[in-house]
Formats: C-alpha cells, structure tokens, sequence
C-alpha cells in the first residue's frame, strides 16, 4: 500500500550528503507522495526546486515562527512569488511558537496573520505550527482571520482543547513521532479528531 508523507524536510541542510539516495529509497519503499515543507525563504525556495526535480514531491512555502527574527514582513512577498509555481501546495509552515520564542510574540503574530491572508488570495491552504501559544492561535483563527482554505495542524501537540477547536474550525490533525513518546498520553486527544 503507498504511502503519503505529508510533512517532509528534505530541503534540510542535513541531507546535503545523501538527499537524492533517501529521496529514492523511501520511494521504493512505498511512500509514493511527499510534501516537503518550507520554513524559511531559503527553504521554501529549494523544497519548490525539489518538487520540480521529483514528480512525487509537492511544496509548502512559508516563514514558520522559529525564523522570523531575521525576517521582514517584505519577505513574504518573496514567498508569494514562490508559491506561484504550480507543485506548491500549501502556505507554511505559519504560525506561533512561544516555546521557543518568547521575545517577538507580536512579530509572530503579524507574519501569521499576514502569511494566512497571501494563503487566501492564493487560494491555498495553510500549515501550522503551534507550540505553547494556543490561545493565541484560536484567537487569530476564530477573530482575526478564518482562512478560506483551512489546512492542518503540523505535528500537534496534544493539546485537547486546541485540536476540538481545530477541528470545528475545519481543520485537519497531524501527528508525529510525539505521540509515542513514554511520557505522552495521546488517547484522549487523538479520539478528538474524526476518521475522515
């Protein structure tokens, strides 16, 4: 049975060694369809060149909160150039981190809230990030800007309250490696997100 995996970072510096031979080797292990995820300009920029060099391998292009500090709200004009090609899927991955970024918390906010409307006059969904900033995250999506396309939740933490109030959004729910965790407790939330 093929696979998709939807959130991929093959355009990581860490793959600079072996990408193409692990781009072909989780191919013919079945995982047939890959999103590879932008999280900065540079990223976007070459997980679009990845998607043009593989037909399995579509795009997100988007500033996630954990590299806007040396950006500029400009640059997401950047971003919507890149998003113009045809294998880029989605806008992301957007949205809030105070986990690891306590210091620019409106600055977070406005690339979210910015990079959410260029999703919408592009007609194309949205990925997001949130660690440790769900209040945040609804208020944007419920008062600020309900994105036309809606999106998914990238790796969610599992948070109950935040993926029931996804969901009712229109969301869909991810997860990853985090919920096999020792210290996870993932049946209460997972049993949140409908078989859809």
């Amino acid at each position: 049975m093929p696979f998709f995996d939807s959130h991929a970072h093959y355009n990581d510096e860490k793959f600079n060694e072996d990408r193409d031979s692990i781009i072909s080797k989780i191919y013919h292990e079945n995982i047939t369809k890959i999103t590879c995820a932008g999280y900065n300009l540079k990223s976007s920029e070459f997980a679009r060149d990845l998607s043009n060099e593989y037909d399995f391998i579509y795009a997100t292009a988007g500033i996630s909160p954990n590299d806007i500090e040396d950006a500029q709200i400009e640059d997401i004009e950047k971003i919507r150039q890149i998003a113009q090609n045809d294998k880029v899927v989605a806008i992301g991955e957007i949205g809030l981190d105070y986990y690891w970024n306590q210091d620019n918390k409106e600055k977070q906010k406005e690339f979210f809230v910015k990079q959410i409307e260029l999703a919408d006059e592009l007609n194309l969904p949205i990925v997001i990030h949130c660690r440790d900033a769900v209040m945040d995250t609804l208020d944007i999506l419920k008062h600020k800007i309900n994105p036309r396309k809606k999106g998914i939740f990238h790796c969610c933490m599992l948070n109950k309250e935040l993926i029931k109030e996804a969901v009712k959004l229109g969301f869909y729910i991810s997860f990853s490696g985090n919920i096999t965790f020792k210290t996870a407790k993932p049946n209460e939330p997972v049993n949140e997100v409908p078989l859809r």
